[in-house]
């Protein structure tokens, strides 16, 4: 059994629940393990002191979880950018059957709302209002709106997928 055999057989199984207390998805654990061994194997860490050599390990898996979480928040902001460009294009009336589909799939799960909570969610972003304008409208408090609002967006976040959530939550419809 060779130096790397043994560093890989002694520490993979630490490493690999080190790298869990970070992320979650097991496969992307093993992903940065391996990039981390291989590193090892091509640059010879494997020869490094014992001591050294742990530290080196779960230094390195510590901070590639942390580079991934930092990568994912990347690509979810861009996630981000992609629907609200998607939005942009919806707005510019080029409608296509996929964003006509996220609009009926949005009226449906409304409809399904108790009657109070779909009231204020329509106010809030068919007809753009204020919460308060929506609290004098309706007559009741403003805290009432807040609550009523918030609660149908958690009814919807369970109905929709988060790109319909994204374009749920700025839409504000323009008479046509």
């Amino acid at each position: 059994m060779t130096d790397f055999d043994q560093i890989f057989q002694s520490y993979y199984h630490s490493l690999f629940l080190y790298g869990k207390k970070f992320i979650n998805n097991e496969n992307d654990v093993y992903d940065i393990l391996q990039e981390i061994f291989m590193v090892v194997w091509e640059n010879k860490k494997y020869k490094l002191e014992d001591a050294h050599l742990k530290s080196y390990l779960f230094n390195s898996v510590r901070n590639s979880c942390l580079n991934y979480h930092r990568h994912r928040a990347v690509v979810n902001k861009h996630k981000g950018y992609e629907v609200f460009k998607e939005l942009n294009f919806y707005k510019s009336g080029e409608k296509s059957l996929i964003e006509k589909e996220d609009l009926n799939n949005i009226y449906e799960a409304i409809s399904l709302l108790k009657e109070d909570y779909k009231e204020v969610i329509e106010l809030s972003r068919f007809e753009g209002l204020k919460n308060k304008e929506i609290a004098e409208k309706l007559n009741i408090p403003l805290r009432t709106v807040e609550t009523r609002l918030f609660r149908a967006l958690s009814a919807l976040k369970k109905m929709l997928t988060q790109r319909q959530i994204f374009i749920l939550v700025n839409m504000i419809f323009e008479s046509d």
